[in-house]
């Protein structure tokens, strides 16, 4: 049945010839567990949350250059009438077209950001069921914390704490156990702090 699902998200998403999410090519069976896996295009730089030590050293252009292929590709799944449900730093991949290993120290232009594992993607008309609640907690919306259906406003969150991140450096609420009481602070309303020095339109 994910296999089918996978397939079938897949093909509304391809139809659009979206860039900014992580190309598919097909399905395989592992010969010894017979657990199928997903064959997707390499990415050489690993995930967001590998990379955040660079991320934090580029200069504001080119951070709001990887927050706008994220969120570009955020809004295609949405445009298809999808939900992510599942977006989070290791979800973000980036790839690097260069052949020098050396020049691949930091994170710039030249690097390709993509969206990936849809494995909990839905459709908008008939999301996760009420009350199942999948995700890393520090990304997932108070709502969905709360047990409501996934919406597109709860991957906008999630997109959020990803913004935050690049004004931190790290994941957010790195210091706290992710837990029961962590979920109810979130649902309370406790939120990351605000960085100083950060530009107005990043908030505004």
């Amino acid at each position: 049945h994910l296999v089918m699902h996978q397939v079938i998200l897949w093909n509304v998403i391809k139809v659009v010839q979206i860039h900014d999410i992580i190309n598919l090519f097909g399905f395989t069976k592992t010969s010894d567990t017979l657990n199928y896996m997903v064959v997707m295009d390499y990415a050489n730089k690993g995930n967001l949350r590998e990379n955040l030590t660079k991320v934090i050293k580029c200069n504001w252009e080119q951070k709001l250059n990887m927050l706008y292929k994220i969120i570009s590709g955020l809004y295609k799944i949405h445009e298809q009438d999808l939900i992510h449900c599942d977006l989070h730093d290791g979800n973000v991949l980036n790839h690097s077209n260069k052949k020098d290993e050396k020049e691949e120290e930091n994170v710039d232009d030249n690097n390709l950001v993509f969206v990936s594992d849809l494995g909990l993607c839905q459709p908008v008309k008939s999301s996760l069921k009420k009350g199942e609640v999948y995700g890393v907690i520090p990304f997932m919306a108070p709502e969905v914390l709360r047990g409501k259906p996934y919406t597109p406003a709860s991957d906008i969150y999630s997109f959020s704490m990803i913004m935050w991140e690049f004004t931190s450096g790290v994941p957010p609420f790195n210091d706290r156990i992710r837990d029961l009481q962590l979920s109810l602070s979130i649902c309370r309303g406790e939120r990351p702090k605000i960085v100083e020095n950060i530009p107005n339109v990043i908030w505004n």
